[in-house]
């Protein structure tokens, strides 16, 4: 894993992301729906960088993973679009990524961290429970872009 390097984001990344997220995501066990539920990769400043953060990992000048950070209280954050390029996957880049995110966020002054999955995503479930994250109690719910039931994990750090 020595050959990732990890970095913020960069408005010249934009389109890159994009792709890779669409690629991620038709590569794994929920596929991919365009919609306006994607908005955020039109405005990543505003959306991450100004109160979260948003990481790539880097592999010979191409992004082939990333992380975002979204603020959605005072100390709590959201993580959100993780996904690594189906060639570079089980590698523990997603692992590298998410360590990395977590040290940035308390350095930001976070002191819990949430985020969603859903029940298809069983590698994802897995990484998270291993990093210490635990299932929160909450009511079912649906994404309202496709029957995905949501599983819905916090940390404390």
């Amino acid at each position: 894993m020595n050959d990732l390097i990890i970095r913020s984001y960069k408005s010249s990344n934009n389109q890159e992301i994009k792709d890779l997220y669409k690629l991620a995501s038709v590569e794994s066990e929920i596929g991919f729906r365009d919609g306006p539920w994607y908005k955020d990769f039109d405005n990543m400043e505003n959306f991450y960088m100004d109160k979260g953060d948003f990481l790539v990992g880097v592999i010979d000048n191409k992004i082939v993973a990333m992380i975002g950070l979204e603020k959605s209280l005072v100390t709590v954050g959201h993580i959100r679009r993780m996904r690594v390029h189906p060639e570079y996957r089980r590698r523990g880049y997603a692992q590298a990524l998410l360590k990395e995110l977590e040290d940035r966020a308390v350095k930001k002054g976070f002191t819990e961290l949430r985020l969603r999955t859903s029940t298809l995503q069983i590698m994802a479930q897995r990484l998270y429970e291993k990093n210490g994250y635990s299932k929160m109690k909450t009511k079912k719910e649906f994404y309202s872009e496709g029957p995905f039931e949501v599983i819905w994990y916090r940390k404390l750090l």
